[in-house]
């Protein structure tokens, strides 16, 4: 049994399609009763349904009973995901969600690794476009150079659009301090600290920014390498995120924290299918060592 929590939200729902769609056993777990039943019906009203508020331990509880496999969707994921991801790391329930965040997905690693394992848990946040596919060809391009130098992962996306998950997410990204790994370590390093010419495979050479991406977590568990060097061809000039980088945890104390928050939830639900067949990326993955290099490139339309 898979219980599906957020089922209601965007992303919730497109994999809640995609489980009817392969025939999986599944619950659909949210916190608005009226949502929740509304996509129980238009799914045909197969899957069973339970009311979850995340910050509700007991209710939290409730979901995960039966549950082999946990897919929270339910983000902002710093502070909203931690009693998910716990109860699962308790339960030795697999545990999968669509977080950016990389201080959660450091929270996820450091904090609930041990007890998951003792469990029989696997846990895997940042298990979607951002970032499985960079974390599996990081894996892809380091074969047969381990111990490498460095990999580096560099991505470049057109026309991406946001759902308001994803909008506030990258508000609470933006604010938290962020990490590269350096020299076998976790290494605090203000954005963009690294700008690099970059050549994609379709659209050439680009100049990439480094960003706190979840690889620089991810990665060293099952890479062996010195450096994980994480960068994005920005839509802005570097000097603008890096004001963004500064301001947004001092706005995120302020009391201008609220309407900023609840701005990013009166957008759009989120991007049409039509806008969604016009968004391409391409993640192209570069293991290094000595003068040795490997590369895999990811190229695809729509990361929903």
């Amino acid at each position: 049994m898979i219980t599906l929590i957020g089922a209601t939200g965007f992303t919730g729902t497109l994999i809640a399609q995609e489980l009817k769609r392969i025939g999986c056993s599944a619950r659909l777990a949210a916190r608005d009763e009226t949502k929740l039943q509304r996509l129980a019906s238009d799914l045909g009203g197969q899957f069973d349904t339970v009311l979850v508020d995340v910050t509700d331990a007991s209710a939290v509880s409730r979901a995960f009973d039966g549950a082999t496999v946990a897919i929270n969707c339910a983000g902002p994921f710093t502070g909203l995901a931690e009693p998910v991801v716990r109860e699962a790391a308790r339960r030795g329930v697999h545990y999968l969600d669509t977080t950016g965040e990389q201080a959660f997905i450091r929270y996820v690693f450091e904090e609930l690794h041990d007890e998951a394992r003792r469990n029989g848990a696997a846990l895997v946040p940042g298990c979607a476009f951002e970032y499985a596919l960079g974390d599996a060809a990081a894996e892809l391009s380091a074969e047969n150079l381990q111990p490498c130098d460095e990999v580096e992962i560099a991505y470049a996306i057109k026309s991406f659009g946001t759902s308001r998950g994803t909008r506030k997410s990258i508000i609470k990204a933006i604010g938290a301090r962020g990490f590269q790994y350096c020299n076998s370590a976790l290494v605090h390093l203000p954005s963009p600290a690294i700008r690099r010419e970059v050549n994609f495979p379709k659209i050439g050479r680009r100049t990439a920014s480094s960003l706190p991406f979840g690889e620089a977590i991810m990665v060293p568990h099952h890479v062996t390498t010195q450096n994980v060097t994480t960068l994005m061809v920005l839509p802005v000039p570097a000097a603008v995120l890096a004001a963004a980088s500064f301001l947004a945890p001092l706005i995120l104390r302020s009391p201008l924290a609220g309407p900023l928050l609840r701005g990013a939830d009166r957008g759009s639900f989120g991007p049409s299918i039509e806008e969604r067949q016009k968004a391409e990326f391409e993640i192209l993955c570069t293991a290094r060592r000595g003068d040795q290099l490997r590369r895999v490139a990811v190229v695809g339309r729509d990361p929903y």
